[in-house]
């Protein structure tokens, strides 16, 4: 909808004021701000672009100087010629109100959005488009600039296809930071911008045309890239997040190990053990992750309860691994859904479809809409269900499914409310999947018009529909008896998915159904809101059950650990080609004495710094990361000269000082990229305030709880009482948890009896504060000291940080401290350590 634009027909033939040389000759567009204009200069024998902008659609135009101008000098500062430079501004009075023109170069072609319009396009060029704006911005980071309004109609595809040297076409970025200049509006951050991009003009490659290498650079760009990469902002997790270098270093990296025989076909040998740190990464190759899938996981047996399930841990702890891998689809697709072996139907959802088609999602204030999204979701989801269920039942029950089918898809017809067409064969799923396929466009794209008052809404699915679709698959098909239906929901996560999107669909996701359970990963129990659009709370107990794999890998019994973790690396020596080790224990060994705790703390008291190295210290160091742990071992090796280096046949391979400085290094670099973050630097200090005082208390005061009176051994925060934190202090704590500084164990029980959530640190930073992996002890807190803690951890450090009382103790502190931060300098931390 324009906003208070002029005639164009004003401007056509006249002079532009103070460049009289151009004159304004044709009209190339407007937009809801601004005319675009072809001004000539006859004399000069070149044309340039004048865009015209009516004053009172700008933002600080009364400023001196105005705000607007501070924008448009910012795409001056870009060195490449990529984006479209303004050398030329002024005033033009006109009868509705003065405007600003802005002259700049004249780009020849169409935009990024016009394009896409005209039908399919290649991965090639996907590609190229992909890396230039990658390199885009990288210019924009060295200039500490963003865009702020980067998107398909920002971007002008430049015709270049005259040249006998140059590609045919070349991009060029336009109307930098138009959002503020024109709106107001908050700047749109730019990664996102851009994995909207990638997502359309994905959508628009034909895929089944693609050669095997297209294949495969697609998935790369749509299972990693879309998937994590653009919108990843923790460096902590994903040393690429918001970095376009290592983003772009990433894909050419992928494009150069290519080595795929057909599309969907995964390499059955790794290059290394350490490929693949994210299930994103491995994409649709369906045999790659049943090869590395491991299930021995830890609380596997919470996520396949017949419950609805809220399910966090730390980043890279396996749920988006073992939630595809639970998939009735992944199980058919690599031979392992023999009914036999079929207690339940596995549905896989990745979010962020929702975050591509709902983001930045808010509640609608008009009633008609509220249901739109559930409407996306319940087509998404019966789609995915009726295409599974087909493959399924057509091979290990093709006769029953030849005779029930066209009954059963008469029942669905009637249960989803839709129209059935006048076909022969619409009484099939195939039917129902194309017909809810366009339900599924048509949400998408009404829910853009939400707030335009000249729209009317119709009829859409409300939150009943998918649980009576299960209830009516349930009752009419017998294969299906006594197998519930479960919907696995993949990075269920604020702010990805918004406060107000999460609270519209649980009326759908909390629902509780004897055919059918809602699966919820979400990073932390701070990203999941736990309430409703109609302003009901839910109630962790009763509505859903809540399973953090984090505290059950903290709790789990070593062994049980352990045998996890062998699995995992066994299977990954197992798919590496020649790869001279073959357990965790050949490349890492075990200490042949283990040291209990208390004797490693008495040995901290007295400055003596333990090595940390072996199989059961990497069973201790993991919170459940099994990514951290995989990409730490991998350190280890290139650290220790890489695998040729292990030839000669020593055991371990890896000597345990190489493994000791990585693991105090690693924990140096999760601190320095933490710190990164917007919000980092108050986490770091809140986690070091900890880290010393607990320190302190292992050095100066004995644990209770012992007849020996060992060390007090604390790793763990545990309040006297329900802190019920609000403003600041929640904010940091939510964050503290969503970057798993802490792990968060709700049902923990002080020592006064009050169920309290008790805080684990994270098992990795351990032995960066020289602390012992004991989980015996805790740093017990009054409400107060906590909210201290959060709010000023540098006072509450100074206030319970222990000191000594004699000259004695005052010595050996001193000694003691001096050690420590000789030890633990974050500067020699990020060194790689030397073999």
């Amino acid at each position: 909808m324009r906003k208070n634009l002029p005639s164009p027909a004003q401007f056509l033939g006249q002079p532009v004021p103070g460049h009289a040389e151009y004159v304004v000759a044709d009209r190339l567009g407007s937009g809801c701000n601004a005319h675009v204009f072809v001004a000539r200069s006859a004399t000069l024998a070149r044309e340039i672009a004048c865009k015209v902008v009516p004053v009172t659609n700008l933002i600080g135009a009364d400023l001196d100087p105005p705000t607007w101008q501070q924008e448009i000098h910012k795409a001056n500062r870009v060195p490449s010629n990529r984006v479209v430079k303004f050398y030329g501004w002024g005033t033009w009075p006109c009868a509705e109100g003065d405007c600003v023109f802005l002259l700049s170069d004249l780009v020849r072609g169409q935009t990024l959005r016009e394009y896409q319009k005209k039908g399919s396009v290649t991965l090639l060029f996907v590609l190229d488009f992909f890396k230039d704006m990658l390199d885009f911005l990288r210019e924009l980071q060295e200039l500490d600039l963003q865009h702020g309004d980067f998107h398909a109609g920002n971007v002008l595809i430049e015709d270049r296809s005259a040249s006998f040297v140059a590609p045919p076409y070349g991009f060029r970025v336009t109307d930098f930071g138009v959002a503020p200049m024109t709106s107001g509006a908050t700047l749109l951050d730019d990664f996102d911008q851009l994995g909207l991009m990638l997502r359309d003009l994905l959508a628009r490659v034909d895929y089944q045309t693609c050669s095997p290498e297209d294949r495969y650079m697609f998935d790369i760009l749509n299972d990693d890239f879309l998937a994590k990469g653009l919108f990843e902002r923790d460096a902590a997790h994903d040393e690429r997040a918001r970095n376009p270098r290592l983003l772009f270093e990433s894909l050419r990296a992928a494009q150069r190990t290519f080595a795929v025989r057909t599309a969907g076909v995964a390499r059955r040998a790794l290059s290394t053990p350490f490929d693949y740190l994210s299930c994103e990464q491995i994409g649709e190759s369906h045999a790659l992750l049943k090869e590395l899938y491991s299930d021995k996981m830890l609380g596997l047996r919470a996520i396949e309860d017949t419950n609805n399930l809220v399910l966090t841990g730390p980043r890279g702890c396996g749920k988006t691994t073992v939630f595809r891998s639970l998939s009735l689809k992944h199980r058919f697709y690599t031979e392992d859904d023999a009914p036999s072996s079929v207690s339940y139907i596995g549905i896989y959802y990745r979010c962020d479809d929702l975050y591509f088609n709902f983001p930045q999602y808010t509640l609608p204030a008009r009633a008609g809409a509220l249901d739109v999204p559930l409407h996306f979701v319940t087509a998404t989801l019966v789609v995915e269900l009726l295409e599974s269920l087909g493959l399924w039942l057509s091979r290990y029950f093709p006769q029953a499914w030849q005779r029930d089918e066209a009954n059963v898809a008469r029942e669905l017809w009637t249960v989803l409310g839709l129209k059935k067409p006048q076909q022969p064969s619409a009484d099939t799923f195939a039917a129902l999947q194309r017909a809810l396929g366009q339900e599924r466009e048509r949400a998408a794209k009404k829910q853009r018009f939400v707030d335009d008052p000249s729209h009317t809404f119709g009829q859409y699915f409300g939150p009943g529909v998918l649980p009576a679709v299960c209830s009516t698959l349930s009752q009419h098909i017998l294969s299906l008896e006594g197998r519930p239906i479960f919907f696995f929901f993949d990075d269920y996560s604020k702010p990805k998915i918004s406060a107000d999107l999460q609270r519209n669909l649980n009326r759908l996701l909390m629902q509780r159904s004897a055919a059918c359970f809602f699966k919820l990963a979400t990073e932390s129990p701070a990203s999941y809101e736990s309430s409703d659009a109609d302003s009901k709370s839910y109630v962790e107990g009763r509505e859903f059950r809540l399973a953090n794999l984090g505290i059950d890998f903290i709790n789990a019994e070593s062994d049980d650990k352990l045998r996890f973790v062998d699995d995992v690396f066994s299977r990954r020596f197992r798919y590496t080609k020649d790869y001279p080790i073959s357990s965790l224990e050949a490349l890492v060994g075990d200490e042949p004495n283990a040291v209990s705790h208390n004797e490693t703390a008495r040995a901290i008291r007295e400055g003596r710094y333990p090595k940390i190295w072996g199989r059961r210290a990497l069973g201790e160091l993991c919170s459940g990361d099994v990514h951290f742990l995989i990409e730490l071992v991998g350190k280890m090796v290139t650290s220790a000269g890489g695998p040729y280096a292990f030839r000669g046949g020593t055991s371990p391979a890896v000597v345990a000082e190489v493994q000791n400085k990585v693991i105090r290094a690693e924990a140096g670099n999760f601190l320095r990229n933490l710190r990164a973050l917007p919000t980092g630097q108050a986490l770091v200090e809140v986690v070091e305030a900890f880290g010393n005082v607990a320190s302190s208390h292992l050095r100066f005061k004995d644990s209770k709880n012992e007849t020996s009176s060992p060390p007090h051994q604390a790793s763990r925060i545990e309040p006297y009482e329900d802190p019920h934190l609000t403003g600041k202090a929640k904010e940091v704590y939510d964050d503290l948890l969503r970057y798993s500084v802490f792990i968060e164990d709700v049902r923990g029980r002080s020592r006064r009896g009050n169920v309290v959530p008790r805080l684990y640190l994270r098992r990795f930073l351990i032995p960066f504060f020289n602390l012992t992996f004991s989980r015996r002890d805790s740093l017990e807190l009054s409400v107060d000291d906590f909210k201290d803690l959060l709010l000023d951890p540098k006072a509450f450090e100074a206030k319970k940080r222990l000191k000594s009382t004699t000259p004695k103790e005052l010595e050996t502190d001193d000694a003691s401290a001096a050690g420590a931060r000789a030890q633990l300098s974050l500067i020699d931390l990020a060194r790689p350590p030397k073999a």
